[in-house]
């Protein structure tokens, strides 16, 4: 930890503490729930791009569909459906 004196104010700096995300374009008619880093209940909505957290990813819809993945922290994704499976790949 470091800590910062700025005109008599104490700021505190802890590095790591920055939330690292990816973008998730979602191009099915699904809506998934997904769990992401340390980050669960994140919604990806069908037809929508969003932020989730980096890290590993399972997704899971209402119909039963899943995707799953990883992403590193500014990674572009894209959920794609191919016979009938979403799928998900870099965008």
């Amino acid at each position: 930890m470091r800590i910062l004196i700025l005109a008599g104010s104490f700021v505190v700096s802890v590095p790591g503490l920055a939330s690292a995300s990816c973008r998730v374009a979602n191009e099915t008619k699904y809506s998934f729930t997904v769990e992401s880093g340390n980050t669960s209940n994140q919604s990806v909505g069908s037809h929508t791009t969003t932020s989730i957290a980096a890290g590993k990813i399972l997704g899971k819809s209402k119909e039963g569909k899943t995707v799953s993945g990883f992403c590193k922290d500014g990674d572009n994704l894209v959920i794609k459906e191919e016979k009938g499976v979403p799928i998900l790949m870099p965008k």
